[in-house]
């Protein structure tokens, strides 16, 4: 047996209380549903993983990261009062993995002109996934030097071995997320994407890869504003 399918059922057993499942559909139009991992409540302390240290985040409510099929904004998410930049081409085409090329998605900004609570703005970002299944929608962040942070659907996984591939590609698969590319120079980095059928965003599956043991380090795409230093 390789090593990583040794790992991977090692994991499996040790995270039984944390998954509710995976299963694939009978028919091709049936969604994937996917692995569903422990997600922070709307009062919990949010974080990422920085040279081993915990950098404690807070939600920023005013505003959030959309992907979608088309350069636009969905009509229900525009009759709701919010506004987006450009729509911009996310890139994801361009290094295939294996040959599999990812299919281009459409990224921006929203701004949600309201004053919400945290539950309420989770809610709102909840409520907007499930009337817009095609799109992909990522809280945005603050902290005291950052006062908008962006999260991207993007994260970083950082294999302890070049023979656990194998682990992560059916983590991957498992977490319905998507493998982008792999480092030419560091061979043992990758990029990996959440897709529509994710259950989570790209900030809980690092937490999630992380946390599981199973790889040297794993972090997700944060997007802060430059500043003269």
């Amino acid at each position: 047996m390789k090593n990583y399918k040794f790992k991977y059922l090692i994991w499996m057993l040790a995270s039984t209380m944390l998954i509710v499942g995976c299963e694939k559909p009978d028919e091709p139009n049936e969604p994937v549903t996917c692995f569903a991992i422990p997600k922070a409540a709307p009062d919990s302390n949010y974080f990422y993983n920085h040279l081993k240290e915990k950098v404690f985040l807070t939600l920023n409510t005013g505003y959030a990261f959309l992907s979608a099929r088309e350069p636009q904004l969905p009509d229900d998410i525009a009759q709701r009062g919010i506004t987006a930049t450009k729509f911009l081409p996310d890139g994801s085409d361009k290094l295939p993995y294996k040959g599999k090329v990812a299919t281009p998605r459409y990224i921006a900004e929203i701004s949600i002109n309201k004053n919400l609570t945290d539950e309420q703005y989770l809610e709102l970002l909840a409520d907007i996934k499930r009337k817009n299944p095609t799109v992909i929608i990522a809280p945005y962040f603050k902290m005291k030097s950052d006062e908008k942070i962006g999260l991207s659907l993007l994260f970083y996984v950082k294999l302890k071995d070049e023979n656990d591939v194998g682990l992560l590609e059916q983590m991957a698969e498992e977490t319905c997320c998507i493998i982008l590319w792999q480092d030419a120079f560091m061979p043992l980095w990758f990029v990996l994407s959440v897709s529509e059928a994710s259950e989570a965003n790209a900030l809980e599956y690092a937490t999630f890869f992380h946390e599981s043991g199973l790889f040297e380090s794993a972090s997700a795409d944060l997007m802060m504003a430059l500043r003269n230093l």
